[in-house]
C-alpha cells in the first residue's frame, strides 16, 4: 500500500506529538501505556529503542517472581529512561490461565498493568484456592459455553472478588470474560509464542523479537538490559 506525502508528513507530526514531554517537563514513561498490533500491552516510549518483550502465563510461579523482583528496577532503571519498552504478551498454559488474561484487560489499557501485577501478586491465593474446589465445582466448569466456564472457574479462584476490589461491578466481569475479541488477541499471541518463536516455557523473552536463550528470570534478563545502548 502506498501513502502520499501529506500522508506521512501527518503521521510524523502525530508521532512527535505522542512523544514529546508535556510543557517542557521530563516524561513519566512508566505512565504511557499502548496496544501493539498483536494485541500485547506496551509500557513506555512507543519509539524506544530497545523493545523488550515478555511471554507469560497467570498459573506460572516463575512469572510471579519475575513481577516481584523485576517491577521496580525494570521500571525505574530501564522503561523510564525512555530508550527500552516493556510489553506483555500471553502464552496461555490452561483454562484458568485464559480466564485470569481475560481479566487483566478489564478497563482497557490503562488498567492494565495495575491488573496485571495484582493477579501476579495476588497468584498464590487464588491459585491454591482453585486447586481446593470440590469435585462438583471442578465438574460443572466443563459445562457451558466458554463464557460461562470462564466465570465458573473465575468464581472458583475468587477471581471475581479480587477484581471487584480493584473496582471492577459483576456485570463489567462477566462482559471482561465474554469478549471474544479480546480472546482472540490473547489466543493469537499464544499461536505466535509457540509456533513462530517456539518459546516452549514462561517466561521468556524477546528484545526486537529475537528470543533470549536460557533467559526465563530477572537474575538473568538484567545483564542484557544493562548493556543495551540508551
Amino acid at each position: 500500500m502506498k501513502y502520499g506525502s501529506a500522508y506521512l508528513a501527518s503521521a510524523l507530526a502525530a508521532s512527535v506529538v505522542m512523544v514529546a514531554p508535556a510543557s517542557g517537563q521530563e516524561t513519566d514513561w512508566t505512565k504511557r501505556v499502548t496496544q501493539s498490533t498483536i494485541g500485547g500491552h506496551v509500557m513506555g516510549n512507543p519509539l524506544a529503542r530497545h523493545k523488550l518483550t515478555e511471554y507469560m502465563s497467570y498459573t506460572c510461579n516463575h512469572c510471579a517472581a519475575f513481577e516481584k523482583e523485576s517491577h521496580s528496577a525494570l521500571t525505574a532503571k530501564y522503561v523510564n529512561k525512555g530508550h527500552i519498552s516493556f510489553e506483555v504478551r500471553n502464552l496461555v498454559l490452561n483454562p484458568i490461565d485464559l480466564t485470569a488474561a481475560m481479566l487483566a484487560r478489564c478497563g482497557g489499557r490503562t488498567r492494565f498493568f495495575g491488573n496485571h501485577r495484582a493477579l501476579l501478586m495476588q497468584q498464590s491465593k487464588w491459585l491454591t484456592k482453585f486447586q481446593s474446589a470440590s469435585p462438583e465445582v471442578m465438574k460443572t466448569i466443563n459445562e457451558g459455553t466458554v463464557p460461562q466456564r470462564l466465570k465458573k472457574i473465575a468464581i472458583a479462584a475468587g477471581l471475581d472478588n479480587l477484581m471487584k476490589g480493584r473496582g471492577f461491578t459483576a456485570p463489567q466481569i462477566d462482559a471482561c470474560l465474554a469478549n471474544q475479541a479480546e480472546q482472540d488477541k490473547i489466543l493469537a499471541m499464544t499461536e505466535y509464542a509457540t509456533s513462530t518463536l517456539k518459546l516452549t516455557g514462561t517466561p521468556s523473552f524477546t528484545i526486537g523479537d529475537q528470543p533470549l536463550a536460557k533467559v526465563h528470570s530477572w537474575t538473568a534478563l538484567q545483564p542484557k538490559l544493562a548493556v543495551l545502548p540508551q
